[in-house]
């Protein structure tokens, strides 16, 4: 790459605005490689930072972007990499000495900065990341398919984390993306899964991934103790950031059951603390992914395990991300879009 050469990158310029425009390639640090960006997916993150939540993190002209699919375009002698190599980034910085990271838990670090929020992420088409954060991508992978591998470490994580196993029975509130991969990896572990979604393009979209759902005419609470034989669930994942899903998440798990709290809740709701008292549940809370996660997301997508390609409603070319943030905001046909680098 030809020092002082220019690329395309997308900057963040305050609540629903992002500019395209130039930047130099940046030169790789010691122990980075750099990418050439090929796909970046848009998620949840990126739409509270479009709409300002994240304003405290995330500088103005920064650049997002942390589901990144990218081919290495340099890399260190020794470091296990070479150009060519296509690679997802565990978009992470740690600090390795803080008692998180002292615990194992480096993705929960006191000192955490995510790339993509609160340092520059892949919305461009040169990137430079350290390369112990990078993981190598199999070629039966599409880069399509590979740009998931971010969301779906999400879910690796949260199914593991909950501890979900061969016969539970699975209660997931909310069928987008993460819903939906969490469902999906849940399924796989051997669980009865059933999905809680209002939007009826989701809902044919759970369908046609063989998962069973239940709409918003339907009563949840009396569905599961159907489902159930009056039990309750095994484990309830709260996917939806809504108040009247974390109203119900209580109310449909079994005695020592377990709720998860996967949805970014930007303000304190109201839980029903009752069912958490006469159950004796556990709640907890399921942020980000180990590197164990991003293992068993490759594998499981390399096998076909999971299913993904439904998943990318569309790609968009960097200049689109402004009115893709817009469509995918606004909750109509729209599952996961991606930016395409190379279009």
């Amino acid at each position: 790459m030809a020092r002082g050469a220019t690329m395309r990158a997308a900057f963040y310029e305050g609540a629903r605005r992002f500019r395209t425009g130039t930047a130099s390639v940046p030169a790789p640090g010691p122990g980075e490689a750099l990418l050439r960006v090929r796909r970046v997916g848009i998620c949840g993150t990126d739409l509270h930072i479009f709409q300002g939540h994240l304003d405290h993190r995330v500088p103005r002209g920064g650049v997002i972007g942390h589901e990144a699919l990218a081919e290495v375009a340099e890399a260190p002698a020794g470091s296990g990499f070479t150009a060519g190599d296509r690679v997802v980034v565990e978009p992470l910085w740690f600090c390795g000495a803080c008692r998180a990271c002292r615990m194992g838990g480096s993705y929960l670090c006191y000192n955490l900065k995510v790339l993509g929020v609160d340092l520059p992420g892949g919305m461009r088409e040169y990137w430079p990341v350290p390369v112990g954060r990078l993981l190598k991508v199999p070629a039966v992978l599409g880069d399509d398919h590979a740009a998931l591998i971010e969301p779906l470490s999400v879910a690796t994580h949260d199914v593991r984390r909950a501890r979900v196993g061969t016969g539970d029975a699975v209660v997931v509130f909310g069928g987008g993306p993460i819903g939906a991969l969490i469902a999906m990896v849940a399924r796989q572990k051997g669980a009865r899964v059933v999905v809680a979604e209002v939007n009826p393009f989701r809902l044919d979209m759970l369908a046609t991934l063989g998962l069973q759902t239940v709409g918003p005419d339907q009563d949840l609470v009396g569905f599961v103790n159907d489902w159930t034989g009056g039990d309750g669930a095994d484990v309830a994942f709260e996917v939806t950031g809504n108040p009247k899903a974390v109203r119900a998440m209580t109310e449909v798990v079994r005695v020592w059951g377990t709720v998860s709290i996967v949805a970014i809740h930007s303000e304190p709701m109201p839980v029903n603390l009752y069912q958490m008292f006469a159950r004796e549940l556990s709640m907890h809370g399921s942020r980000l992914y180990a590197r164990e996660d991003w293992e068993e997301a490759i594998r499981l997508a390399a096998s076909g395990a999971i299913t993904l390609g439904p998943l990318v409603s569309r790609t968009i070319p960097l200049e689109a991300l402004q009115e893709g943030m817009e469509q995918a905001l606004g909750g109509g046909p729209v599952m996961k879009l991606l930016v395409d680098l190379t279009a």
